[in-house]
């Protein structure tokens, strides 16, 4: 990848969209990195709506073939931000040319093309990233360092929340995309993955209110260790705009995490409650100990949503530049192919009325039992 700068194309003009500008103007202002970032071309599908969206988000040009932005010669990292059934084959094509990608999540529309989209990142060896940006929380990032130390002990719930009321109010203006609430809120199924474990089976009931979609589900999930997560989501929840909590039970202690309070994490350990001190304990990420404090304010002074996208910028374009796999603790296309089986297995469960078993709904050796290849 020659040159002083990295050059970045965009598939997709939505709201999304203009937060991984946001986060990629931002990186060249605050701790930029060794090479600027350069928003080469963006592409949507009406020329009306993606001209002025390209004007406003600084992009050198704009197209309405994603093809365009995949093969431009100035482009050395796609951002692939469009609707979900556009997710493989213009990540794939751009891997093929051996371009990273940073695909929003879901990775695909279901197991069998996310593990399309996984076999082609490993065999061509490419950073690739999926979109799931609230591992980049900092809250989130100290739960997640919480659990792993065992500071929390052995886990007993896992509890996954993502609530909205988009679709309970007349707004035609939102496209709605293949897909669904399981699919839409998968955030909260890989949260469940990147603070609990892989879950081992699911038992689910979906519903739809007003699309040809699903609308709401609830879902039960075993756990390793016998302990039990329990997802929740829907499109139709009057009066929340953007709920989303997170919580986490052991045998020695609890946190929760709530989106519309990003900074505030809750914890109890069981140790204080022995010494007299029960009850939990707020903690501001914003210290300087706290994970991505360093790139910030002083102490006190909060971050929002947005900064979360600086974050998963900042680390997949390190990926990037130094060529190698984007961190563990940011979720690559395996992440994205793992949590595309949990919900594959969440709409089959719904579908058949009974437990499944996770293993089920995998998507390796299909293709070689169909007469193809993996």
């Amino acid at each position: 990848m020659p040159g002083e700068t990295i050059g970045v194309g965009f598939i997709g003009y939505g709201w999304i969209a203009r937060a991984h500008a946001h986060a990629l103007h931002t990186l060249n202002h605050i701790r930029p990195l060794a090479r600027r970032v350069r928003l080469v071309s963006i592409a949507g599908r009406s020329a009306n709506l993606v001209e002025p969206v390209a004007r406003e988000l600084g992009f050198e040009r704009w197209t309405t073939r994603w093809e365009d932005v995949v093969i431009d010669k100035e482009v050395d990292v796609l951002a692939n931000l469009a609707a979900n059934e556009v997710h493989a084959p213009a990540s794939i094509a751009a891997l093929e040319l051996r371009k990273p990608v940073l695909c929003e999540k879901p990775l695909g529309l279901d197991a069998a093309e996310s593990y399309r989209m996984l076999v082609c990142a490993r065999r061509t060896g490419v950073t690739s990233a999926c979109g799931f940006n609230y591992r980049y929380v900092p809250a989130v990032r100290i739960m997640r360092d919480l659990a792993a130390a065992g500071a929390l002990g052995e886990l007993r719930h896992y509890r996954g929340v993502y609530l909205q009321d988009w679709m309970a109010a007349e707004r035609p203006s939102q496209r709605l995309d293949r897909g669904g609430a399981v699919l839409d809120y998968s955030h909260i199924v890989d949260l469940l993955r990147h603070l609990a474990g892989e879950p081992l089976s699911v038992s689910a009931y979906v519903t739809s209110f007003a699309s040809e979609a699903e609308d709401a589900y609830a879902a039960a999930l075993r756990l390793p260790g016998n302990a039990v997560g329990t997802l929740e989501a829907s499109r139709f929840a009057t009066g929340w705009k953007g709920r989303q909590r997170i919580e986490l039970n052991g045998s020695e202690g609890s946190a929760w995490w709530d989106m519309e309070d990003p900074n505030r994490l809750h914890v109890f350990f069981v140790k204080d409650e022995r010494e007299g001190l029960g009850g939990f304990r707020d903690v501001i990420a914003t210290q300087p100990e706290h994970p991505f404090a360093h790139q910030w304010w002083a102490p006190g002074h909060v971050l929002g949503w947005q900064e979360s996208f600086v974050h998963q910028w900042r680390d997949f374009l390190t990926a990037v530049l130094e060529n190698r796999a984007v961190d563990p603790r940011q979720a690559s296309f395996e992440d994205g192919y793992e949590a595309a089986v949990v919900c594959d297995a969440i709409l089959l469960s719904a579908r058949e009325g009974r437990r499944v078993e996770i293993h089920e709904t995998r998507a390796e050796g299909r293709n070689r039992e169909n007469g193809g290849t993996t």
